[in-house]
């Protein structure tokens, strides 16, 4: 595989409420098929819980399998979501308050009339070098680690925002890294 082409993927989606019979991961089918239609196969999806070492170890065991990990959930400001710090801790990227994410956070609360809670400030954190994916549709910016040998993508959970996010980024990020393949699928079904 040439350098930089991005063929696989692993999926990881994050949210101890995904591990219940209540919540169903919906987004993992979304990025699986808009990841195939850009030609990328994904090796396999996992869900883990809203726990920092179970995160990293996904993390991990995805990045020898792919060169493309998407992370969908735990972006969020309590103190369940622990995204960020997981790949801050597996990329060995100390966590930094990015300025214009806090602002866009507090302009946020401030045009709907609401007094920001301090703990959405979690949100600004971002592993060094990351670039942040703005969210239009809520507060948690999406981030994208471009790793000498993996890029990693990290989304917020709910589908609302996810998936326009996704949409924009896999058109701007990830299909230029790809060879402009698709991957189709047909069911022949013999009664």
């Amino acid at each position: 595989m040439p350098s930089g082409i991005v063929s696989q993927a692993v999926i990881i989606a994050v949210g101890s409420e995904l591990l219940t019979p209540d919540r169903l991961d919906t987004n993992s089918l979304f990025v699986t098929r808009t990841l195939n239609e850009l030609g990328i196969s994904v090796r396999y999806k996992t869900v883990v819980s809203d726990d920092c070492d179970d995160v990293g170890l996904a993390l991990k065991s995805a990045i020898r399998h792919a060169e493309l990990v998407v992370v969908t959930g735990g972006l969020g400001p309590t103190d369940d979501d622990i995204t960020r710090e997981a790949i801050s801790n597996v990329f060995d990227l100390p966590l930094e308050e990015d300025s214009d994410i806090a602002v866009t956070i507090r302009s946020l609360f401030k045009a709907r009339g609401l007094a920001m809670p301090e703990i959405n400030l979690r949100q600004a954190l971002v592993p060094r070098g990351a670039i942040q994916i703005p969210n239009a549709w809520g507060t948690a910016p999406g981030l994208w680690i471009d790793h000498p040998t993996v890029k990693c993508l990290a989304l917020p959970g709910p589908p609302r925002e996810l998936e326009p996010m996704f949409e924009r980024i896999a058109q701007d990020k990830i299909a230029p890294l790809t060879e402009g393949r698709s991957i189709f699928r047909r069911v022949i079904v013999i009664a």
